[in-house]
């Protein structure tokens, strides 16, 4: 049965979602009102001991280790950044120096999968975390369909991993058959609106 719960971006969503080993994020991709949820989910109890993975497509790589950084206070004790897409090869952040994997073209899920796996050992500490940004991003390049059973995988993987992943989505670009389609995949669902404010629904 699922289950509900309201609140706003300065009460943890990661407390909420301690069972959740897979976690889509809805919310509007302008202004980025899931920043602070991100942020939180990734983080764990301690930003500093947490083993990050990061698969980008909105951002270069430097910038989202930058943002991380910014937003948690200082590096992870384990951070890689996967770009897809052609934005460079300099992932410095001024203050790390962050692992960069790199996948060439956006729709080359073969690759994309191949690298994700190669960094979701399993960690019995559970405090590995994958941030995907975003699935809005990666069905412009792929249908709906390869798209569903690619994250099949990848979030089969998450938990056999033993890690927490979550995955953007902004709703406002996809039909109500999309969004059911999507949702179907995980754990939990956090919706948020554009004054932050979330709601979770979780099985």
């Amino acid at each position: 049965m699922a289950k509900q719960v309201a609140g706003q971006e300065a009460t943890s969503v990661a407390n909420q979602l301690t069972d959740a080993s897979n976690i889509l994020v809805l919310a509007p991709s302008f202004p980025d009102g899931a920043a602070g949820v991100c942020v939180d989910l990734l983080g764990s109890d301690d930003p500093s001991e947490a083993s990050v993975l990061g698969v980008t497509y909105t951002q270069s790589p430097g910038k989202w280790g930058a943002d991380y950084e910014r937003e948690t206070g200082g590096p992870p004790a384990d951070g890689t950044v996967i770009s897809v897409g052609d934005w460079g090869a300099d992932v410095g952040t001024g203050t790390s120096e962050w692992t960069l994997e790199a996948v060439e073209h956006a729709g080359d899920l073969t690759a994309l999968g191949v690298t994700l796996s190669e960094h979701l050992a399993p960690d019995a500490s559970g405090r590995q975390r994958l941030c995907f940004d975003s699935l809005t991003a990666l069905l412009q390049f792929v249908e709906l369909q390869r798209a569903f059973q690619f994250l099949h995988v990848v979030t089969g993987r998450v938990s056999a991993a033993g890690a927490v992943g979550h995955y953007h989505l902004d709703p406002q670009a996809h039909d109500e058959q999309t969004l059911a389609t999507i949702r179907g995949l995980f754990d939990a669902v956090v919706e948020v609106d554009e004054r932050g404010e979330w709601t979770i629904t979780s099985r």
